[in-house]
């Protein structure tokens, strides 16, 4: 069950404490952290809060909690599961001012409030308490949104520039759009990579039975992609490159669901392509299907900040292709040798011809990028590199 919230002001606790300065750990009281997001549906976002606070449960020196503007969604279900501390405010709407003055008598009870969206309303709740220290990590990409939206980012950059003492972008590319956005000087930023677990991607049943639910043998060669799947993630580019290969022992496995998956139907259906193309929906277990891919492709544009399912199915040793005008992806790939970074559906045609054709390439490429990105992006990285940001700020 979620904790409730409290309905006069609240006072510390030990899954909540007051929190110290830079030696907390054995001698001292945790630092209690506050991670802020607005719901736990999936999302690359949501379940990297869920990993961090759930990594930070291991550390003595901090005490996460999860604040939910609205208590919904998977990772909302797991951080429970867990035993984190989660609250949530059901907060109908990110313009309900009203529920400020609640979430603030909940905050207070924290050291640290580290946003991972922008949220206004919880962010002016946030500067309430006068002694807290608020942290935002920035992971987006884009620098361009509808008008509302925009008027949004204003204003959270107006607050981020007045009253918060700490920033982050998850990848190089995060930083630069959050400079311009936001309007606070990149050199402010530090880049704190997204931690992963990568035990979580261990499958759980065998190769032979993924490919007989899936329909596919040895025989075939399977390229796959992952993703909540939006106009931006142009897994069109993915099925038109397919589709221009001309093999009849090509599949396309497809994990997720999203607003664009109607349109990808249809492109199927026009290319006459659909015997080739496997829709599985959306997939806990990704681990055991990441198994049976020989490729995976994420074609993301600039908005991906990250990508973390790029990054996975490179940690789990598949060789894996990202476009070149999408700078967040292209940060985890060196190019012919952890991966590839490609142009445009041609070149992504011809460099899944090369590894359908060249499985000691594709071997090659897999276990290299599975090495780099599984040094780079583990959990307990993540969560020591938040940890040492937490204490210089309370230094």
């Amino acid at each position: 069950m979620a904790t409730p919230l409290p309905s006069t002001s609240p006072t510390s606790s030990p899954a909540a404490g007051n929190g110290v300065g830079p030696s907390a750990g054995a001698d001292h009281a945790p630092i209690s952290v506050l991670h802020c997001i607005w719901h736990g549906e999936t999302g690359g976002a949501e379940r990297s809060v869920y990993l961090l606070a759930r990594a930070q449960m291991l550390d003595p020196g901090i005490a996460p909690a999860l604040l939910f503007a609205q208590g919904r969604g998977p990772y909302w279900e797991r951080a429970q599961e867990v035993g984190c501390p989660v609250f949530s405010l059901d907060m109908p709407s990110s313009r309900s001012v009203r529920y400020i003055g609640r979430a603030a008598k909940l905050m207070q009870r924290f050291s640290v409030h580290h946003f991972h969206s922008a949220e206004p309303p919880l962010m002016l709740a946030s500067m309430r308490c006068r002694n807290a220290h608020r942290v935002y990590t920035h992971r987006g990409g884009d620098t361009v949104y509808p008008l509302r939206q925009e008027l949004r980012y204003r204003i959270t950059g107006r607050l981020l520039r007045r009253g918060f003492h700490g920033f982050t972008g998850n990848s190089r590319h995060a930083i630069a759009s959050a400079a311009t956005l936001l309007g606070v000087p990149p050199e402010r930023f530090v880049v704190t990579y997204n931690g992963l677990d990568f035990r979580l991607l261990e499958p759980t049943r065998s190769l032979a039975d993924i490919r007989a639910e899936l329909g596919v043998t040895e025989e075939h060669f399977v390229v796959g992609t992952a993703a909540n799947v939006r106009a931006w993630k142009r897994i069109d580019r993915l099925l038109r490159a397919a589709h221009a290969m001309r093999r009849p022992d090509v599949r396309v496995l497809l994990l997720g669901d999203g607003p664009d998956l109607p349109r990808l139907r249809r492109i199927t259906k026009e290319l006459d392509f659909e015997s080739q193309v496997i829709f599985t929906g959306v997939r806990s277990d990704v681990g055991n299907y990441l198994q049976a891919m020989d490729a995976f492709c994420l074609p993301s544009d600039a908005l991906e900040s990250f990508g973390n399912a790029a990054v996975e199915a490179m940690g789990s040793g598949v060789p894996t292709i990202v476009f070149s005008d999408s700078p967040g992806l292209v940060e985890h790939v060196q190019t012919g040798r952890t991966g590839f970074v490609v142009a445009d559906e041609q070149e992504l045609r011809d460099r899944l011809l090369e590894l359908a054709d060249d499985r000691e390439l594709a071997f090659a490429i897999g276990t290299a990028g599975r090495a780099a990105v599984r040094e780079r992006y583990n959990m307990a990285g993540g969560a020591a590199n938040y940890r040492r940001l937490y204490e210089s700020l309370l230094a």
